[in-house]
C-alpha cells in the first residue's frame, strides 16, 4: 500500500463529494470571518501593522508591556483606540467641543465605585450628583474645614517622618504608605468630620514611636530600613484596598464581566461591605447634627443640598439613597489615592533636584518670615495667606510629568485633525509625548476643529529639554515681580473643562500644605540610582512605584 492509498480518496465511499464540498465551504466561511474580525485601520491613521494580524488588536502587547511597567493601563475593546499627541485638539475637545463625552474605557474601570458622579455621561444624573457636592469646593468650606484638617496630617506626617529618620540613622526608608495614610485621613475628615475618630496615620506614629532602635536590623549606609505598617480600622483598610479594585478592572480583558466574578470573591464583598455599613452609619450620624443645626462635615452638606433639592421638587428628601453612599465613598477614593500619589512624586522630584528643593525652601521661609524668626511651623492660615509662586511651580511642573492619559468618547460620528473618527471610538489624549515631554508635532492649522483655530495657541519654549523637571517653565516676569503662570504651557495634570477633576482645588491645598511642612522641616538627601527613578503604575491616577528618602532635621527653623 502506498502513502497514496492511506488518503480516504472521494469515491471510495468513506467522504462523499458533498461532505466534501461543504466542509471547504465552512473553511473558507471561517477564514472569511476571520478576516472580517480583525482589526481595521482608520483612514489616515498611523498604526501598528503587526496589530491587523490579531482578533485582539494591540491589547496583547499592550496588557504584556503594562504588566511588566505598571504605565498605560489599557484593555481590550471591540471600539478602536485612537491616540491623540496634540494638547491644543485635546484642549478643544475637552473644553468646547459636544461631540466627545466620557469614556466608556472609564466607565467600565470604575464600575466598583457604582453611582460615583466620575462614571456618569455628561447627562441629568451627573449634573444631579454635582449638585450634592457643590459646596464642598467653595473657599469657605476648604479653608474653614478641611484646612486645618490637612495642616494637622502634615504635622503628625512630620513626626513620623522624625521618629523614622532617628532610628533609621541615616539611612534611607520608604514613605510611600505614609502619604497614602495622611492623605487618607484627610479624605475621611473631609467627609465625616469628627464623626470617624480613627485614624490611618496614627497608629504608624505610635507604633514607631514604641520601637527600640536596637532592633533595626543592621546595614549598609544605602541600604533602605523597613518599617512594618501598624493595622488600621477595617474600614479604612477598605477605603485603601478599594483602587487596587479600580486599577484591576483596568487591565481587564473584560472589565465587566471581570468585575461581575469578582463581586462574588470574598475580598471583594469584605471591602464594600464595609462601605455599605460605615457610610449608612455616618449618614445616620450626620443627619442628626443636621436636624440640630450643625453643619461641618462634606456628608453634612451634601444633606442639605439634598433637602433643598426635595423641597424644590416637592418630594421627601431620601438621605438612605444609595447614590449618597456611592458619591461620598467615591469622592474619599478619589482623593486620597491620587493625592497621596502626587505628595510621593513631589517628594521623588524634589530629592532627585536638590537644587530646587534648596529654591523652594528659600521661598517659603522668605514668605513666611514670623515663622522663622519665632523658630516654628507656619500655621495653615499663614500657608494659606503667603504667596509663593515658586510652591505652585513645582507643583504644577510636577503634575505635567505624571499627568495619567485623559480619555475621551465619540458621541457621533466625526473628525479630528481632518481625520473620520467614527462613534463609540476612545480618545487617548496623550500627555506624555509630543507638546508635554517633547515638541509639538508641526500640524496644519486648517486640519484643526473651527474652534481650535479660534483658541489662542498655549505654548511655551519647546527648545529646551522638555523631560527634565524644571518649575521655570511656569514663572513668567510681570513688571518687576515673577508671578505662577497656571496657563503658561500644556496642562493635563486634572484635566480640563466641565469634567475636569472636581476635587482639585482639594488636592492642591492639600499638596501645597503637606510638602510645605515637610521641606520647611528637612531636607531629602540623595538616595541611591536603585531607589529612585520615575516608574510609576498607572490607574486612577499615576503613582509612583516606589518612594524612598534620606533626611536630615533643619535644626534653624524649628
Amino acid at each position: 500500500m502506498t502513502l497514496y492509498d492511506t488518503i480516504m480518496p472521494v469515491n471510495s465511499g468513506l467522504v462523499s463529494p458533498t461532505l466534501c464540498l461543504a466542509l471547504t465551504f465552512v473553511a473558507v466561511g471561517i477564514y472569511a470571518l476571520y478576516q472580517w474580525l480583525l482589526p481595521k485601520p482608520l483612514p489616515g491613521i498611523a498604526y501598528n501593522p503587526e496589530a491587523t494580524k490579531s482578533l485582539f488588536g494591540d491589547g496583547p502587547g499592550m496588557v504584556r508591556d503594562i504588566s511588566v511597567t505598571g504605565e498605560f493601563g489599557i484593555w481590550c475593546t471591540n471600539q478602536p483606540w485612537i491616540l491623540l499627541a496634540d494638547f491644543r485638539e485635546s484642549q478643544d475637545i475637552l473644553t468646547r467641543r459636544k461631540d466627545f463625552d466620557k469614556s466608556t474605557f472609564i466607565t467600565d474601570g470604575m464600575g466598583c465605585l457604582g453611582d460615583f458622579h466620575a462614571r456618569f455621561k455628561t447627562n441629568s444624573i451627573w449634573k444631579a450628583s454635582r449638585r450634592w457636592i457643590q459646596d464642598l469646593m467653595t473657599p469657605s468650606f476648604l479653608n474653614t474645614f478641611v484646612g486645618p484638617i490637612m495642616h494637622s496630617k502634615g504635622l503628625e506626617l512630620v513626626k513620623l517622618f522624625e521618629t523614622k529618620m532617628n532610628l533609621a540613622n541615616g539611612r534611607p526608608f520608604s514613605v510611600k504608605a505614609d502619604f497614602d495614610y495622611a492623605s487618607l485621613d484627610v479624605m475621611i475628615g473631609f467627609a465625616f468630620g469628627e464623626n470617624i475618630t480613627d485614624t490611618a496615620i496614627g497608629p504608624q506614629v505610635k507604633s514607631t514611636a514604641q520601637l527600640d532602635p536596637s532592633k533595626i536590623q543592621d546595614g549598609h549606609l544605602d541600604e533602605p530600613v523597613t518599617f512594618s505598617e501598624a493595622p488600621i480600622n477595617d474600614f479604612l483598610v477598605a477605603v485603601h484596598e478599594a483602587p487596587e479594585v479600580v486599577e484591576k478592572t483596568v487591565v481587564a480583558w473584560t472589565p465587566r464581566l471581570s468585575l461581575w466574578w469578582w463581586k462574588k470573591m470574598s475580598w471583594y464583598k469584605k471591602i464594600f461591605s464595609q462601605k455599605d455599613r460605615i457610610v449608612r452609619e455616618q449618614i445616620e450620624k450626620a443627619v442628626e447634627n443636621y436636624r440640630m443645626g450643625e453643619v461641618k462635615s462634606g456628608l453634612e452638606h451634601m444633606l442639605v443640598r439634598e433637602e433643598t433639592a426635595a423641597e424644590k421638587e416637592g418630594r421627601e428628601p431620601n438621605f438612605a439613597n444609595h447614590f449618597l453612599v456611592d458619591e461620598i465613598f467615591g469622592d474619599i477614593i478619589a482623593g486620597h489615592h491620587t493625592t497621596g500619589g502626587a505628595m510621593g512624586w513631589v517628594t521623588k522630584y524634589l530629592t532627585g533636584h536638590p537644587h530646587v528643593q534648596s529654591k523652594l525652601r528659600s521661598a517659603l521661609y522668605s514668605a513666611l518670615p514670623e515663622a522663622v524668626g519665632e523658630k516654628r511651623f507656619p500655621t495653615f492660615e499663614e500657608l494659606r495667606r503667603a504667596h509663593i509662586p515658586y510652591l505652585d511651580a513645582v507643583i504644577d511642573e510636577m503634575l505635567r510629568l505624571t499627568a495619567v492619559t485623559v480619555t475621551r468618547e465619540a458621541l457621533c460620528d466625526t473628525e479630528v485633525l481632518g481625520q473620520w473618527i467614527p462613534k463609540g471610538s476612545q480618545i487617548f489624549l496623550v500627555s506624555n509625548g509630543p507638546g508635554f515631554l517633547s515638541p509639538s508635532l508641526p500640524i496644519d492649522d486648517a486640519k484643526r476643529s473651527p474652534t481650535s483655530r479660534q483658541a489662542k495657541d498655549r505654548s511655551w519654549d519647546e527648545t529646551k529639554d522638555m523631560k527634565i523637571f524644571d518649575p521655570e517653565r511656569w514663572l513668567v516676569q510681570k513688571g518687576e515681580d515673577v508671578e505662577f503662570d497656571a496657563v503658561a504651557g500644556p496642562q493635563l495634570g486634572f484635566g480640563l473643562g466641565a469634567r475636569g477633576c472636581w476635587g482639585r482645588r482639594l488636592a492642591h491645598m492639600e499638596i501645597r500644605t503637606v510638602m510645605s511642612l515637610l521641606v520647611w522641616n528637612f531636607e531629602m538627601l540623595e538616595i541611591p540610582e536603585s531607589l529612585g527613578g520615575y516608574a510609576g503604575f498607572d490607574g486612577i491616577s499615576r503613582r509612583p512605584q516606589q518612594c524612598f528618602v534620606r533626611l536630615r532635621k533643619l535644626q534653624a527653623q524649628n
